[in-house]
């Protein structure tokens, strides 16, 4: 029972959420681009639950920056389909 309440407890407390942006963009750089090595290597060295925790957060930040491309280039859209269709 102490064990779960404790493996529940080190998963609400994520560390990587808590990482500033260049260090994040630094660790999720060096993750993807070395990514079957790093995942196991993160998996022997952090643990199980970090390793989830950091995959976690690495999925999260990815979409997160598919959403803001995905808004962008929907603005972009309405906007350049606005005003070249006042040219016709």
């Amino acid at each position: 029972m102490n064990s779960d309440s404790q493996i529940t407890n080190e998963e609400d407390e994520n560390p990587f959420k808590d990482m500033g942006f260049i260090k994040f963009w630094i660790v999720s750089t060096v993750f993807w681009f070395s990514f079957p090595v790093s995942l196991v290597i993160c998996y022997l060295a952090l643990g199980s639950v970090k390793t989830k925790q950091l995959v976690k957060a690495l999925v999260h930040d990815f979409l997160q920056t598919l959403f803001i491309i995905l808004v962008v280039i929907c603005v972009i859209i309405y906007t350049v389909y606005h005003y070249v269709s006042g040219l016709f």
